[in-house]
């Protein structure tokens, strides 16, 4: 009976020290590996990455990424439980269901879990984001997260995104460019960031107005340049930020297309034929 109780307790004890001794040693250390990389591995992706610190990134991206995915990153201790409440709301009112992960449960997920919606694997992630949180700097936790995460079939971290998708060093990606990598995180298998069209322009607009608003919340990330103005295309007018909310350079008008009209060329009606209406005669 002894003999028993060591062996459970082994296995209830073993892995909390594994993640204990994981944690101390990547506070420091580069991670080579995750659970998610060697699944996509086994999936026939391959494994495209290359770890660079936080200050050698943009520091556009950190903040896209709070703007995109969290707001209350720099403030919460793992777990935002007023977004928690808003999507219970949500759910019971309009019966729509959403999540509510944060970066640092993400990156607790990356690191020690799998991918999926279980009950199990949701417990595990609550537990976990607490123990990185205490153990780990806002700071450190967003590194690893930018280095981590997935970015494309086979591509895991802002250098090898920002290699692969812009021909460029993640120092150097321009707001657009961060922008258009955070907004594809929700779904990165199925989302192209260098894909010019309304959805991802209406999504990095986004992005842009929410940075304007977070302030103090950004306090834990590196300072930013300003964000220019996206530039105005030859032969097209701006699109103002009411029509649908998308960068000019994402969704060009050209005022003398035709499938545009204009208070100087106006797009003709057609005419609807009336058919006349004869009185029937009494028989």
């Amino acid at each position: 009976m002894k003999f028993l109780r060591r062996i459970l307790f082994a296995l209830l004890l073993g892995p909390l020290v594994l993640v204990g001794v994981h944690m101390a040693a990547f506070r420091v250390f580069p991670v080579p590996l995750t659970p998610l990389m060697l699944i996509r591995w086994n999936q026939d992706h391959p494994i495209e990455k290359s770890w660079v610190s936080l200050e050698e990134m943009s520091p556009h991206l950190a903040r896209s990424v709070i703007a995109s995915e969290d707001n209350r990153f720099c403030v919460h201790t793992g777990v935002d439980w007023s977004a928690v409440k808003t999507v219970v709301n949500e759910y019971r009112d309009e019966g729509r269901l959403r999540g509510a992960s944060t970066i640092s449960m993400q990156t607790a997920k990356n690191l020690y879990l799998w991918p999926g919606r279980s009950v199990v694997r949701k417990a595990l992630e609550a537990g976990l984001v607490y123990a990185l949180e205490w153990a780990w700097s806002k700071e450190r936790i967003m590194e690893v997260y930018l280095n981590i995460v997935e970015f494309g079939p086979g591509i895991y971290g802002a250098q090898a995104a920002a290699q692969h998708h812009f021909g460029r060093d993640s120092a150097d990606l321009t707001f657009v460019q961060a922008a258009s990598l955070a907004a594809i995180l929700p779904d990165p298998l199925n989302r192209d960031p260098t894909r010019k069209n309304k959805a991802m322009g209406m999504r990095v607009q986004r992005i842009r107005s929410s940075l304007s608003e977070l302030g103090p919340l950004l306090d834990c990330v590196p300072e930013a340049p300003a964000i220019p103005l996206a530039p105005a295309a030859a032969g097209a007018r701006a699109v103002p930020r009411s029509s649908a909310g998308a960068p000019q350079h994402f969704q060009p008008m050209d005022a003398k297309s035709k499938h545009h009209a204009t208070p100087q060329n106006p797009r003709r009606s057609k005419h609807k034929k009336v058919r006349s209406k004869r009185r029937r005669r009494p028989r």
